[in-house]
């Protein structure tokens, strides 16, 4: 069994080195969990409303160079698109079925993003490195200093304040800070081959932006462009931009 650890204490790298320990053996032998909805995307009627960030062009330049050579090796999976690519802050009520009565209050929703956002500087974000989960491939960021979980935590705090909770953090307490570039879709065509690919690119630098604006968007489970809005881009520093 393979176990991929550097050695550091930093939790954003245990975070990360945890999903490869749990997820990289089986995904070399082919055991994945392939998505329902990726390929009938008409039947996935899950809605959601999330606080983003986006990569720069030099990093998103990175990204796509690296999304190509894993489409080159596994073609049938699902890939995400340059429009789709994005880093979630925070999503505000997980995406559901029944989001209609959330966002009818879409402007309690922007107050509590404005008042979370007081106060806060912008960050340096370094994407380095990648991760497994039996669903997908992610690459790993690394926010310095931490203000990305600052602003989680103010969030959290703004919207239970407003009576927001009900949505909140429905899967799991968001702390890391990956982005996904790949879902699986279909069965691996090559998964030895795939695996030994990812272990090649384990370290992988994608090279590192500086967060200064964030993106409240409605949007889908993929953050797919025909199913995404932007509703507001913000400043950090709490200049509303528009």
């Amino acid at each position: 069994m393979f176990y991929y650890n550097k050695g550091m204490t930093d939790k954003f790298t245990a975070i990360y080195d945890m999903l490869w320990n749990t997820s990289f053996d089986a995904l070399s032998r082919g055991e994945i969990e392939i998505d329902r909805y990726i390929t009938n995307p008409a039947a996935d009627r899950r809605r959601g409303l999330t606080l983003i960030f986006r990569p720069t062009d030099e990093v998103k330049s990175n990204i796509l160079a690296f999304v190509e050579e894993t489409r080159q090796l596994e073609p049938d999976q699902y890939s995400y698109p340059e429009a789709s690519l994005h880093f979630t802050v925070l999503a505000l009520f997980t995406a559901t079925v029944d989001h209609q009565q959330e966002y009818d209050q879409l402007d309690v929703y922007q107050a509590a993003v404005e008042n979370a956002l007081d106060e806060i500087s912008p960050f340096t974000f370094t994407l380095k490195g990648l991760t497994v989960s039996k669903s997908a491939l992610m690459l790993c960021g690394y926010p310095r200093p931490d203000n990305l979980n600052i602003i989680r935590q103010k969030l959290r705090e703004s919207l239970i304040r407003a009576g927001l909770a009900q949505g909140l953090d429905r899967r799991y307490t968001l702390t890391a800070a990956h982005t996904t570039i790949m879902r699986f879709s279909n069965p691996l065509r090559a998964p030895a081959r795939f695996s030994e690919f990812l272990l090649e690119n384990k370290l992988r630098d994608f090279g590192t932006l500086t967060v200064n604006h964030l993106q409240l968007m409605k949007n889908d489970w993929y953050m797919s462009p025909e199913n995404s809005t932007l509703i507001k881009q913000y400043a950090i520093n709490n200049r509303l931009n528009y």
